[in-house]
């Protein structure tokens, strides 16, 4: 009988279940010992650094459009506000022209439409013409057009409908402006002060809503692979379900970036970087010894063991762990694989299909 030791390092993809039968005694003889494959319900990756983060749109930044004096403010850094808390008052000049501004184009607007209107009747009585009236309605179109803009202009600084409303009845301009939080959050930072003249366009507070928290980390593009949306992520006691899996690589640390949406944030701290294990089901997955796989041209393969020898089997390797694989490949509970010896079965097969 000759024992076969040369491994097989070209061709072995015309091999995959392909069977090599071989009697015990040879198995005996060549050393060739088996072992029962361990079924693997999941698969961990890690531990990887991952920040919490907050999603940009629950980032509230209160900012003034025009130049203003800081009056009041009514809170303070990292303190708790709600929806419609009163955050800081101003006072502007600027804010104040866009007031008369409105105002004027209200009268001017009150005007233009008793005009038409008087020129309808007119027209209707045979004593103006009609291009009187036409060029009466362009007047007054225009007029409405610049009471609109005058009011979002308003509206785009600051005011809210109901102080337009009030500026419209009663045409007395409103001298400060107060603004409040639009969302339930935290104040992050402050960069105003009372009595301190202010910027058009000056961010002067930063408010953190009661968004979404999520985990943001890289991990290797081959890892990344094999992650899927709805892997489980967990940190500090807590956990996060991956939710999106980026397919733009890092060029300096070969890495793609996971997002998982923590499902629980009470204590969780906001850039923050946490240890972060990765967890993945996994229905068709098994733990073999690292001495049961062989490589040619970088693909893995193993040998189950069948009734009359081997069967040769591709192989997907999910993670490589310290003694053994975590595999993919055409196995069940209770199947057995050559555990030694796989040389020599590799061998073996080379000289069978010469």
């Amino acid at each position: 009988m000759r024992i076969f030791i040369n491994l097989l390092l070209l061709g072995a993809t015309v091999f995959a279940s392909q069977n090599i039968t071989i009697s015990q005694k040879q198995q005996n003889d060549l050393g060739i010992k088996v072992q029962e494959i361990t079924v693997v319900g999941t698969v961990d990756f890690g531990p990887y650094n991952g920040m919490a983060v907050l999603d940009k749109k629950d980032m509230l930044s209160v900012s003034s459009n025009v130049e203003a004096i800081v009056k009041e403010i009514y809170v303070r850094k990292f303190s708790p506000v709600k929806k419609g808390d009163k955050l800081l008052t101003l006072q502007s000049n600027a804010l104040l022209g866009m007031q008369r501004e409105y105002i004027d184009s209200l009268i001017e607007n009150k005007n233009s439409t008793q005009n038409y209107n008087r020129d309808v009747k007119l027209e209707s009585e045979g004593i103006i013409a009609k291009k009187v009236v036409l060029a009466s309605e362009q007047l007054k179109r225009s007029s409405d057009l610049r009471v609109q803009l005058n009011a979002a202009q308003l509206l785009t600084n600051g005011f809210t409908k109901d102080m337009l409303k009030k500026l419209a009845n009663t045409q007395t301009p409103i001298k400060e402006l107060t603004l409040y939080s639009s969302v339930n959050g935290v104040v992050y930072e402050i960069d105003a002060n009372v009595g301190e003249y202010v910027s058009a366009d000056k961010n002067l507070m930063l408010i953190y809503g009661d968004g979404k928290r999520y985990l943001e980390l890289d991990v290797p593009v081959d890892i990344a692979g094999s992650l899927s949306l709805g892997d489980i992520a967990e940190f500090a006691s807590h956990e996060a379900i991956i939710v999106a899996v980026s397919n733009i690589v890092n060029p300096q640390n070969q890495s793609v970036k996971i997002r998982a949406a923590i499902t629980d944030a009470k204590g969780i701290f906001i850039n923050k970087v946490y240890d972060v294990r990765i967890y993945k089901n996994v229905d068709t997955a098994f733990k073999v010894k690292k001495s049961s796989l062989v490589f040619s041209d970088n693909k893995p393969y193993l040998f189950k063991k069948t009734e009359t020898g081997f069967e040769v089997l591709d192989v997907t390797i999910i993670q490589e762990r310290t003694q053994c694989y975590v595999v993919s490949a055409e196995l069940h509970a209770g199947d057995s694989v050559a555990a030694t010896s796989t040389a020599a079965l590799l061998s073996a097969m080379e000289e069978k299909d010469e």
